[in-house]
């Protein structure tokens, strides 16, 4: 992840979509405190800027030493189910590519950590990936433990008393080359991410390309299905 996160089509297109909907439900956020809950190897946290008021947590040492490599030392060890922050600490909270993971082992309680260290009127962004037909060896690769649909996300956020701004899924243009790819077999190496070394071809330029058209609709519409789900919803002002 640490190599491709920057330069992948499917990362460019996630950390667009992420910013895009940064931009339009809390546009001031370049001011703002936000928690990234599972930050990874620091691509996001890195855009994000502002270390003073910006966060990073990650369970994984060696994330947290690839995010060291980035720079990044606004950065720490932490489990999303019980987040050492105090109540309504941040403004807004980023969980990408988190909750499908196997060491996630309560998904309603790391959505209510992130209740709790929101501010009233806090925004939460996540993404996950959709649709349990799709699990291939990439996701033993990634350790995914589960993928959602979106009645599940719906549930999961109203059940813990977020108010829904938006969900939709996405990597829809590309659903039916992903559906092939996955069913065929076509991550039999466990990646769906290119070797070491090799450069980007035209079927990299072309994806990107797709996403690009459809970074376009998702500014106007949601979507009725795709590879992930992106939500935004917000804690309720009277919390």
């Amino acid at each position: 992840m640490f190599r491709v996160e920057q330069t992948h089509w499917w990362y460019r297109a996630l950390h667009h979509l992420i910013f895009d909907t940064l931009e339009r439900e809390l546009p001031d956020w370049r001011e703002k405190a936000i928690l990234d809950a599972g930050c990874g190897t620091g691509a996001i946290l890195k855009q994000l800027g502002n270390g003073e008021r910006n966060i990073g947590v990650d369970l994984a040492l060696e994330a947290i030493s690839f995010c060291y490599e980035r720079g990044l030392n606004n950065v720490r060890q932490a489990d999303i189910c019980a987040l050492p922050f105090a109540n309504a600490s941040f403004d807004a909270v980023i969980c990408s590519s988190v909750l499908y993971h196997q060491w996630v082992k309560d998904i309603a309680g790391a959505v209510r950590e992130f209740y709790r260290i929101l501010r009233p009127g806090g925004l939460l962004v996540v993404n996950v990936p959709a649709f349990g037909f799709l699990h291939s060896a990439h996701d033993d690769a990634v350790m995914t433990a589960r993928r959602f649909r979106i009645s599940e996300i719906r549930a999961l956020l109203l059940e813990n008393s977020f108010a829904i701004r938006r969900l939709t899924y996405w990597t829809t243009l590309l659903f039916p080359v992903v559906v092939l790819a996955r069913t065929l077999g076509a991550s039999k190496t466990g990646r769906d991410f290119p070797a070491a070394g090799r450069l980007p071809g035209l079927a990299d330029y072309l994806f990107a390309r797709t996403m690009a058209l459809e970074r376009t609709l998702l500014k106007k519409l949601s979507l009725p299905f795709g590879v992930a789900l992106l939500a935004a919803a917000t804690k309720r002002e009277d919390s």
